[in-house]
């Protein structure tokens, strides 16, 4: 296991090392050293309990105030609808589109044991661009910006707080790769840009998916893509009426998520 210089005593073997990390409020320079390294990414257990644990512990030893974020989200959102819930917020504030605010913060985000195994299994290439529509606070723009620095990130997230703060993170740690944006990706104006990789969830409706895959569609027809989908729905979206995505893995055990690749010639 992996042994820091600047922490003599830590090795990463169980929750309680990320917890003592967490505890010490460590330096921006020591966190800039942490993100370098695949072992603090990865859960010390598969489970996910545990691996949702040491994601909320990560994400306090980068700085992230996700808490308070959504919070403050929630506080808004009650002023309109005082007697909702998760499933009704986002739409109260946001303009009718489902931001699941209220929603279990480990539940909203990929842990970031998935999102390392994730981009082991794609064996991403120098300078290769990623794309994540509906990244809430970027996690997967963490992990590019600490392990895959030749890699460009830019996701997408239609809550602005959460877009402000994630850059605040990726601002303070010096990710000058990583991005993330404010944007409707069901606006008439919003246009998909071409990339090498593309993390698609569970975020709408079957027509807001559908309008999604058929934009890749196109640049599929221009170039190589590789598209990760979490989420049971889109996946048979996908099954149903996109048979050019051809299903390279699929999750297994805890892993929730499949890869799909196209090249529409």
């Amino acid at each position: 296991m992996l042994q820091l210089e600047f922490f003599p005593r830590t090795e990463f073997r169980s929750l309680l090392d990320f917890q003592h990390l967490e505890s010490e409020r460590i330096s921006l320079s020591d966190r800039k050293i942490l993100v370098g390294h695949f072992e603090f990414f990865q859960s010390p257990k598969a489970n996910d309990v545990i691996r949702k644990q040491h994601s909320n512990l990560v994400d306090k030893i980068l700085g992230f105030r996700t808490k308070y974020v959504e919070e403050m989200l929630v506080a808004d959102a009650r002023g309109f609808d005082p007697e909702g819930s998760h499933e009704t917020w986002g739409p109260s504030i946001h303009g009718g589109i489902q931001t699941w605010v209220g929603l279990d913060i480990e539940t909203l985000q990929t842990p970031y044991s998935e999102c390392l195994r994730i981009l082991q299994l794609l064996k991403i290439k120098p300078y290769q661009q990623i794309i994540d529509l509906g990244a809430a606070y970027g996690r997967m723009g963490v992990v590019i910006g600490g392990l895959f620095i030749k890699n460009s990130f830019t996701g997408f997230e239609f809550v602005k707080a959460r877009v402000e703060e994630g850059n605040r993170v990726y601002n303070e740690m010096g990710f000058n790769r990583c991005q993330l944006l404010e944007r409707d990706l069901f606006s008439k104006d919003f246009k998909l840009p071409e990339a090498d990789v593309y993390f698609i969830y569970d975020y709408g409706q079957v027509d807001h998916i559908d309008h999604t895959l058929n934009q890749m569609a196109k640049i599929a027809e221009k170039r190589p893509v590789k598209v990760v989908v979490r989420g049971q729905f889109t996946r048979r979206i996908i099954k149903e009426k996109h048979e050019w995505l051809d299903l390279k893995y699929e999750g297994k055990l805890e892993e929730d998520f499949s890869i799909y690749t196209a090249y529409i010639v």
